[in-house]
């Protein structure tokens, strides 16, 4: 094949490929919205136009759940209302950051949003007989359920109090880092700030910070403005690091996913009220750390605390717990010992799994059955009294000779800086490594075989080997005539002797 031919024969490929991607792409592609009339909606008798698919983009932060509209959320037909949210209608959303709900939805399922990363408030329509919402967060009218709390709770706290009070008063706040910019204009300023801040900062967040006070580029995360002028701004980047949530008296039910990966969360409070707790419902909050289970709480659900790994010391579980879900604690490493009000595991249901395993061994530490909050509680007063950091005294005057201090094992740092790279379980350095030393040689060795048979050896040679390797082969043909020649010669010989 010619090289014209073969380049045009790449090129054809290429493109072939790229209107494949494309079409398939088209194809399986979700429309923004997604609505669909259903009967007995999950069981609930409920009846009408559903909410069963929304697959965000950059434009779309604010959501209105009310009458159904086109697959761009755009034109609502007040002739279909929209009476539920099915399970999983938002996943993973990195857009949303207010959702409404009308007054003729009737059902939600507990696990209708998914992880939305940017998800500060829901509200619902006071005139919605069957769901309501307390300053953003999302429960059932008559305050029996809790069905959202907003990962991104805390940026609403942040931005409402500083439209209030001008700073922040609900939320604790880690200052990192206070940047001075200035410039001629607006361009400049922002051109200044971009700079200077820690972060990618872009120009849409630059001018939502100058119109009001504040801007929150990641969850958690945000730049307040101390000081402003036509051609310079002070502001301070902060943390939010005490971020608690009490869930108020009368809840019995905490709602499937409800703190889903809310890990900005560093506290809950329980009321005595609650009865049952979802599955996954506080699934990788990693901040929160002493959760006190009431008593008359009846069932945890699957994965209801996995990889809470901010949770230390104990855990007590009262008599009234008839269930705990499998994984119910997996990777929550930090909780040393589990009290369990239960004389036996014969009077309690236990999943799978429920318990992490203790240190480097395989298996769980055995849960103590039969104890009492007092064992609980003197447990956790001597772990929390042997961590409280200890005063030292100034060292005496030492007049002797030096004492000669062996450096810090090499192996050591080296371990350290291996398991600096451990998330969740998973080491990534180890990972990296086996790709590039495994996978890619072994990608590339495959493909370089397959383009050498497509279009012979020569292909990825130049003129100057080509030649070369023909005359090898030239030689090799000889010599192997010669050998075959010769052998002939010995096997007539040995014939005519004969």
């Amino acid at each position: 094949m010619s090289i014209p031919k073969k380049v045009a024969f790449i090129v054809f490929l290429c493109l072939f490929v790229g209107v494949s991607v494309f079409l398939s792409f088209n194809t399986i592609v979700r429309p923004t919205y997604e609505f669909e009339e259903l009967t007995d909606v999950a069981g609930t008798d409920v009846d009408g136009w559903s909410f069963i698919g929304f697959n965000g983009n950059q434009f779309t932060e604010e959501v209105r759940i009310d009458y159904v509209r086109d697959k761009n959320g755009e034109n609502p037909d007040e002739t279909k209302p929209v009476v539920a949210v099915d399970e999983f209608t938002f996943v993973s959303d990195e857009y949303v950051e207010y959702v409404y709900i009308g007054e003729s939805v009737e059902y939600i399922d507990e696990r209708a949003f998914v992880y939305c990363k940017q998800l500060r408030s829901v509200y619902v329509d006071e005139n919605n007989p069957n769901y309501c919402d307390v300053n953003g967060v999302l429960y059932t009218k008559d305050m029996k359920k809790i069905l959202l709390y907003p990962i991104s709770y805390c940026t609403e706290i942040v931005y409402n109090d500083i439209e209030k009070y001008g700073e922040v008063k609900n939320i604790g706040l880690d200052i990192k880092e206070t940047i001075n910019a200035s410039g001629e204009g607006l361009d400049a300023l922002y051109l200044d700030f971009k700079n200077k801040a820690s972060d990618d900062i872009s120009r849409p967040l630059f001018d939502e910070m100058l119109e009001r006070g504040v801007m929150a580029p990641y969850i958690g995360t945000y730049y307040i403005i101390k000081e402003k002028t036509d051609n310079s701004l002070t502001v301070e980047k902060a943390w939010s690091c005490d971020e608690v949530y009490s869930i108020p008296e009368g809840v019995e039910r905490i709602g499937d996913n409800c703190f889903y990966k809310c890990d900005r969360l560093q506290r809950i409070d329980i009321p005595s009220t609650v009865k049952e707790i979802g599955e996954m419902a506080f699934f990788k909050c990693y901040g929160i750390s002493l959760v006190k289970l009431p008593e008359g709480l009846a069932s945890i659900g699957c994965d209801a605390f996995s990889y809470c790994q901010n949770m230390r010391y104990a855990m007590f579980i009262p008599a009234s717990v008839e269930e705990i879900g499998h994984h119910c604690f997996y990777e929550c490493h930090g909780i040393e010992k589990f009290y369990l009000e239960d004389a036996s595991e014969e009077t309690i249901k236990l999943g799978g799994s429920w318990q992490p395993k203790s240190g480097n061994s395989f298996k769980p530490e055995p849960a103590i059955f039969g104890a009492s909050y007092a064992d609980f509680e003197a447990y956790n007063n001597e772990r929390i009294a042997a961590e409280q950091p200890v005063v030292e005294q100034p060292p005496a005057e030492d007049n002797s000779a030096p004492v000669e201090t062996k450096p810090e094992n090499i192996i050591d740092k080296i371990k350290a800086w291996i398991d600096s790279f451990n998330v969740d379980g998973t080491n990534y350095l180890i990972i990296t490594i086996l790709i590039i030393v495994v996978f890619i040689p072994g990608m590339a060795s495959i493909v370089i075989d397959v383009i050498r048979k497509m279009f012979k050896e020569d292909f990825l040679m130049s003129k100057k080997k080509k030649e070369k390797l023909r005359k090898k082969q030239e030689e090799n043909e000889r010599l192997r005539r010669e050998y075959l020649e010769q052998l002939e010669r010995e096997n007539q010989e040995e014939g005519g002797n004969e």
